[in-house]
């Protein structure tokens, strides 16, 4: 930890020089397991971070941690540095289900390590649970969203389990040991969450995402909104409007590149055709949809009029509707919106 901590700072500092006096909107600190860092340790990345770079006043600061990880000596200190936002991977609040998954965490973690960052000053907190897991019963999924309801959980994210290739759930899949729960439960999982949360007070702002009391992901909402942003660490993404980078994902690589001075990410330069593409990608996503004057003017008229021909038949279903100027795909049929994707995207 200590090697890779000062090779992220390394980074952090060259990033800053390159580009002296950025100014930065929010801070995210996960992507992996950050909570099992040390006071040093993240008290020397936030004093590089501030070193290099300034925030807006009163910004966003997520912290991800495992429910395991947090104690009363982490919360407070995360607080004391600055963390208003705490990302809690919960998943479960089944023990068979964190079983399943390989959690290091039990049932009763996850639901104490919520109240505890409650209790010592966290108002924003949002959790992570998974659905579409093999063997899981609708009762049991629906248990798992009323847990969360009667938390003080302020935003909900809620993923489909994914069987990434190479790695042991895949294994699993292939040997027959885990078989992915049918189309139609899913279906039902994803409509008895928003048949859960909506009455609860959370607005389901986006395809994965739900937050109570008007609150949202504000570092997630400049990805979804197209705004650029840093990414520094192993495998990391940035985005600067115009080129898209990523950090080599080798731990070791990336410590000799930085050590070296070497270049330590790949960029591509994005098409006319790749932004408007990723702007539907991330703004179908959201309750706010896709404006068509936009797409006229950042991509140019014939997009605006590909999109428009390409909707109506969507709109004329009711899979996507006409909402103060854009276009909106119904949050009922989010779970198609690859499909619509394919559609709207110039060949």
């Amino acid at each position: 930890m200590d090697r890779f901590v000062d090779h992220l700072v390394e980074e952090i500092r060259q990033k800053g020089e390159a580009s002296p006096g950025r100014s930065l909107d929010t801070l995210y600190l996960g992507g992996g397991t950050p909570s099992l860092l040390s006071s040093t340790h993240l008290e020397k990345i936030i004093n590089a971070i501030h070193r290099y770079h300034t925030f807006r006043e009163n910004p966003e600061w997520t912290m991800e941690c495992n429910p395991d990880d947090l104690s009363i000596t982490t919360v407070e200190m995360l607080r004391k540095m600055g963390f208003n936002r705490l990302s809690i991977g919960i998943q479960s609040f089944q023990e068979r289900d964190l079983e399943l998954m390989r959690r290091s965490h039990n049932a009763i973690q996850a639901e104490t390590s919520v109240q505890l960052a409650a209790s010592h000053g966290f108002e924003n907190i949002t959790i992570d649970l998974i659905y579409g897991i093999p063997g899981q019963s609708l009762t049991q999924w629906e248990e798992n969203i009323e847990k969360a309801i009667f938390l003080p959980v302020s935003h909900l994210s809620a993923y489909h389990l994914t069987f990434e290739p190479e790695t042991v759930f895949d294994l699993w899949r292939k040997t027959g040991r885990l078989v992915p729960v049918p189309e139609e439960t899913s279906v039902d999982q994803y409509r008895i969450l928003r048949d859960k949360l909506l009455p609860a007070g959370f607005e389901h702002y986006e395809l994965s995402n739900f937050g109570r009391g008007g609150r949202v992901s504000e570092h997630n909402m400049l990805y979804w909104s197209g705004k650029p942003y840093l990414g520094l660490g192993p495998s990391a993404h940035s985005f600067d409007g115009d080129r898209r980078s990523w950090n080599i994902s080798s731990l070791k690589g990336y410590m000799e590149r930085v050590a070296s001075g070497k270049e330590i990410s790949e960029t591509e330069h994005l098409s006319t055709r790749e932004k408007y593409h990723d702007y539907l990608i991330t703004s179908l996503r959201t309750r706010w949809g896709a404006d068509p004057a936009y797409i006229e003017m950042a991509y140019g008229k014939q997009f605006r009029n590909h999109f428009e021909k390409q909707a109506q038949p969507f709109l004329e279903r009711g899979s996507m509707y006409g909402a103060e100027g854009r276009v909106v795909i119904d949050p009922e049929q989010w779970l198609i919106t690859d499909h619509i994707l394919r559609a709207l995207f110039m060949d």
